[in-house]
């Protein structure tokens, strides 16, 4: 399978500046739950757009993002995004997951986070064949209020969204992956950051 470059935007807080950035990003999320896609670093892809919106709804505009190039082998990252061959096996682990659940709480509902988290535990206790991913690239389905959405034709319900949110997790075990990374915003810590990577210019 060929290799995947992925361009990921990750948002932080400024707390310890510049240089403690540099180093220390991306950052590894938290290992409770409310993680959408289990623990891991988190990048919107493709563009910054989302990076700064999340900045601002967060961490009220004090924050900043980093850019992170990451090549990773396509059947490494679980694609939720543009593969029906990953929402396929993702709909069958969920549907294993799903009966494992009713045995044990049938009032209860999976969630995606649920799911993944399950999957990745089994993975490490009887091979990672059950689960032989490092990343999970997925998009929400957000209401009206917080993304445009436009018909495809007038009189009928499917519609596209304008700009879809897309995040990308890497697993702790593929932070090797990340191959090159520049801090972008804030314009003093892009400028700092560029200062120190190219002294000469």
């Amino acid at each position: 399978m060929p290799i995947v470059h992925i361009l990921g935007y990750h948002t932080c807080k400024t707390a310890g500046g510049w240089s403690f950035i540099r180093a220390e990003s991306p950052f590894l999320s938290d290992s409770g739950r409310n993680q959408w896609l289990t623990q891991g670093y988190y990048f919107w892809t493709d563009s910054d757009h989302f990076a700064h919106k999340w900045g601002k709804d967060s961490y009220e505009n004090d924050y900043a993002i980093v850019e992170c190039k990451i090549e990773i082998n396509g059947e490494q990252i679980l694609d939720l995004v543009g593969s029906v061959k990953a929402r396929l096996f993702f709909n069958e682990r969920l549907e294993r997951y799903r009966k494992k659940l009713k045995e044990i709480d049938a009032s209860k509902e999976p969630t995606v986070e649920a799911v993944i988290l399950y999957w990745r535990r089994q993975a490490s206790k009887h091979g990672l064949d059950l689960f032989p991913f490092v990343a999970i690239k997925a998009q929400d389905n957000p209401s009206r209020h917080f993304v445009e959405t436009l018909s495809f034709i007038g009189g009928r319900e499917e519609m596209i969204t304008s700009i879809p949110r897309q995040q990308l997790c890497l697993f702790e075990r593929g932070a090797d992956l990340i191959t090159e990374k520049e801090i972008v915003f804030p314009e003093e810590f892009r400028e700092e950051f560029r200062r120190e990577a190219h002294p000469n210019e």
